[in-house]
């Protein structure tokens, strides 16, 4: 099955922008269609109110979007908002999935996400963020919790990472690893103060470049390979119980696939977790990084990711031959990669 993609360009310095302007409805408050048409609520509620900070701080339209604001949209939260269910904004953030691709700086990247075929929303988030000092920060979340929630616990992580200032060197795992702490904090907080979203998280999987050292933290069952030599090593493990019942000797690697327990999270932000795991792994040239939400690697076999990355293809064909094959294969959950191919070091 053919899959869709529209595609962006990585926009380093993007202008601020509230919803209300990137919408230009006229539905804040005060503005010229709100005696008309009412106020938006996503304009006022105290809801948003977490995500009003840093560049592209609008309050709704980005956070339903699951963007920035860059016109390229994927996201569900106006679900809960009876007024929003008409808005052509919105009818067009649930029809549109996305991708982008990009070539410099010695590494070529590829990402895109898919709502696949049967889950109704797209609650995966990912970011590509290459900061001043020519460092690169990759990363994608897989919210849980139910429909809308799900996607807010996401887009909560994905805020916090795309505004942060610097990642010192020599702290790389310390820094991303107190940011998931003091996440997983609020989105707790969040559930406590409003009943709509408790139970809500997302796992995290970033991996941050530096001097052709990938620096990596990870929480749930998101999960980083690096396809190098003909060979895809797999760097994090599943935080589920599935990991544990093969570690006890209770079911075998090739069970698991088809067993209840990989579904049930260890860990995840928003679930009080203990600590992120961490780690570090040097690159070579010609490494390809693969970073994907679960609705890819549990449909995808390894031995069917090494052929397609073995092609002598560009990053983005056999990329989005690797999410056509999870199309194919079902699709039964949201899909999503994150891909940089190493082309100097």
């Amino acid at each position: 099955m053919e899959s869709k993609f529209s595609k962006i360009g990585i926009n380093m310095q993007p202008k601020k922008l509230n919803c209300w302007q990137y919408k230009k409805c006229g539905r804040e408050p005060g503005g010229t269609n709100a005696d008309k048409d009412g106020i938006c609520p996503a304009a006022a509620e105290r809801t948003f109110n977490a995500f009003n900070r840093g560049i592209n701080g609008g309050r709704a339209c980005w956070l339903v979007a699951g963007t920035f604001c860059d016109n390229n949209v994927s996201g569900t939260f106006a679900e809960k908002i009876d007024s929003c269910r008409d808005c052509e904004f919105y009818k067009m953030v649930q029809n549109d999935e996305h991708s982008f691709s990009t070539d410099g700086s010695g590494v070529r990247l590829y990402a895109a996400t898919h709502v696949g075929l049967v889950r109704k929303a797209n609650e995966d988030r990912y970011l590509v963020r290459k900061f001043a000092d020519g460092t690169l920060l990759l990363a994608v979340a897989d919210g849980m919790g139910g429909h809308s929630a799900g996607d807010y616990a996401a887009e909560i992580l994905r805020g916090r990472l795309a505004n942060m200032q610097i990642i010192p060197a020599g702290k790389e795992a310390e820094t991303l690893s107190q940011l998931a702490v003091e996440t997983d904090k609020f989105i707790l907080e969040v559930g406590e103060t409003d009943e709509a979203f408790e139970g809500m998280g997302t796992t995290l999987l970033c991996v941050f470049l530096r001097d052709n050292i990938a620096h990596w933290v990870h929480v749930g069952d998101s999960r980083f390979s690096i396809f190098r030599a003909g060979k895809l090593l797999q760097i994090t493990q599943d935080q589920n119980l599935a990991r544990f019942l093969v570690e006890e000797g209770e079911i075998t690697i090739e069970e698991v696939a088809e067993h209840y327990s990989r579904n049930i999270l260890d860990q995840a932000i928003g679930s009080a977790m203990e600590e992120p795991e961490t780690g570090a792994e040097e690159l070579s040239e010609n490494d390809i990084l693969l970073l994907s939400t679960d609705g890819f690697h549990n449909l995808v076999l390894a031995e069917t990711v090494i052929s397609q990355l073995e092609r002598r293809e560009d990053l983005k064909t056999r990329a989005d031959s690797l999410v056509n094959l999870a199309l194919k294969e079902g699709g039964t959950d949201n899909i999503t990669i994150v891909m940089a191919e190493l082309t100097k070091v």
